[in-house]
């Protein structure tokens, strides 16, 4: 009888050790799922924006907008985050790039220390050849 009681105290002794370890792993896991979520969803939000700039390349505001209804209201970024970069020349077959930028607020206690207040600088990016001038 004491030797099993013994044995059981020395189980609960190995969770409170490795406890600890898990949850940060789990955590760390959990951050690694939300950062990949939210670059695969500004891939898609630049690229929106990009195919509607290839259409109306002078509607910044229209782009801002195609963006943001891209996101599926999961994500939400201010007109300042969407930039557009315009080739020197407007003309019909140009490149014009559509760049989407997120701060994503880490969870995990010990890799959010590792960047400043916790916080990732995410992109997404697009381009696309300009179809209209309108």
């Amino acid at each position: 009888m004491a030797r099993q009681s013994r044995e059981s105290g020395q189980s609960v002794v190995e969770l409170a050790l490795l406890l600890p370890l898990l949850l940060l792993l789990l955590s760390g896991l959990l951050d690694l799922g939300r950062a990949y979520y939210v670059r695969v969803t500004l891939e898609d939000m630049a690229s929106e924006g990009a195919l509607y700039a290839a259409i109306h390349p002078m509607d910044a505001a229209g782009v801002w907008e195609r963006a943001s209804q891209a996101s599926g209201g999961m994500i939400t970024v201010s007109p300042n985050d969407v930039d557009i970069d315009y080739p020197p020349v407007l003309y019909v077959g140009a490149p014009i790039t559509v760049t989407v930028s997120y701060d994503f607020q880490l969870i995990t206690p010990l890799i959010g220390d590792m960047f400043p207040g916790g916080v990732l600088r995410l992109r997404g990016t697009a381009t696309h050849a300009i179809i209209s001038l309108q």
